[in-house]
């Protein structure tokens, strides 16, 4: 996954298994133990989370629980858009040139 999908990922407010699924880069079962260990927490700190047919956890939560850098993922994935207009401003450059 790269950067730019990873902070279209991340931009959510909520994640369900799915955004944290592709985020861990796991499978449904650890998604599911990883949102359930959150939700624990949460729980203990005398918190509780919507009441819904899908449950979901704060990223902020997810994000802590993975040690990922919220700051970090933009800044990288910043780069990965620069560097992708550059190839395509290049491209078009030379596009032009024939004989």
């Amino acid at each position: 996954m790269s950067y730019m999908e990873l902070f279209n990922v991340i931009s959510k407010p909520w994640a369900s298994i799915k955004e944290i699924s592709k985020i861990a880069r796991c499978g449904r079962d650890t998604a599911i133990k990883i949102r359930n260990n959150i939700e624990s927490k949460i729980n203990s700190q005398g918190k509780e989370l919507p009441k819904g047919k899908t449950i979901l956890v704060p990223m902020r939560e997810v994000l802590e629980y993975l040690n990922l850098d919220y700051n970090y993922i933009i800044e990288m994935a910043l780069n990965e858009k620069k560097l992708s207009m550059n190839e395509l401003n290049r491209t078009n450059v030379y596009a032009g040139i024939s004989k």
